[in-house]
């Protein structure tokens, strides 16, 4: 029998105020997001793409529908417990980087270990055994300053893996790259999805990056428009 999804979106929607006007960024989406999928969502800006993120990471809360976690309706969670809940079961991958510019590659994969309770010592180990993963073992003391684009992504693609995610959630993960390192960053989530069988759910504007993937929905409006598996990456 198949193992049920990881995440189950039903009849989602995610409304905005602005000012007396109400934004539908998310019109009732329903999505199955299932254990060691490469799962792209993509379609043009303004189309809900990053607020479907948030509410596929847990960040966010839809204003109507369920999200459903593991099996667990994180609708009825109070806003501790799914702070928590999220922590460990979900990293997160940042158009931005949002690397800590004061810290070293190896700090900046660290701190989610630390906040996570590990000690000094452990948390650089592991750190530090990511970071080999993703290519950077000659940049463990350099600080994002030091790094190009696509090296500062591999440094937020490792953090995310730390903490031995289930869920990887990356907002437009090659936004601020160019063509090389956009195909390399989504080349090396695909290569992190399938050493690991961490699920990954990315966004982008640029077809020209589906190739990789294994399904691909297009957002349009804030309605899924198309949901498309491509068994021959699987």
């Amino acid at each position: 029998m198949a193992s049920p999804p990881l995440v189950q979106m039903r009849n989602v929607h995610r409304r905005f105020h602005l000012g007396e006007t109400i934004v539908e960024a998310v019109a009732g989406v329903s999505l199955d997001i299932h254990t060691g999928g490469f799962l792209a969502v993509w379609g043009p800006s303004g189309s809900g793409k990053s607020t479907l993120m948030n509410l596929i990471g847990l960040i966010d809360a839809p204003s109507e529908g369920e999200v459903w976690f593991e099996g667990v309706d994180t609708h009825r969670m109070a806003d501790n417990a799914l702070t928590d809940f999220r922590s460990h079961r979900v990293g997160f991958v940042f158009q931005n980087f949002n690397l800590i510019p004061v810290l070293s590659a190896r700090e900046n994969v660290m701190l989610p270990l630390q906040i996570a309770g590990l000690s000094p010592q452990k948390a650089s180990t592991q750190a530090t055994e990511m970071l080999v993963e993703v290519g950077l073992e000659r940049f463990l003391t350099s600080r994002p300053d030091q790094l190009s684009g696509g090296q500062r992504q591999r440094v937020a693609i490792a953090r995310a893996l730390a903490i031995q995610p289930k869920l990887v959630v990356a907002d437009e993960p090659t936004a601020n790259l160019d063509s090389e390192n956009s195909h390399m960053v989504v080349n090396m989530m695909r290569q992190m999805n399938r050493l690991h069988g961490v699920t990954f759910v990315f966004t982008t504007h640029d077809p020209r990056l589906l190739d990789n993937v294994d399904r691909k929905v297009l957002l349009h409006d804030g309605r899924v428009e198309q949901d498309e598996i491509l068994s021959c990456n699987s």
